[in-house]
């Protein structure tokens, strides 16, 4: 039982990070004019959604110029 706990320590604050980037992400890209986005603004947002903090980095280190 300590274990399964011990586990649910450590994932919540990554899951909270995750989240929380995400939705940074999104603002970013909803905000942000459609000049400084490379590529359509739609498929930045299925790929920040789809891919999770895969896509949240890519978004940032390729999508904004």
């Amino acid at each position: 039982m300590e274990s399964i706990l011990l586990n649910w320590k450590l994932l919540v604050p990554i899951i909270v990070l995750q989240i929380a980037l995400q939705i940074y992400a999104l603002i970013d890209l909803i905000k942000s004019p459609a000049e400084e986005i490379r590529g359509p603004k739609f498929l930045w947002g299925i790929i920040i959604v789809c891919f999770q903090i895969v896509g949240v980095i890519v978004y940032f280190a390729l999508g904004k110029l």
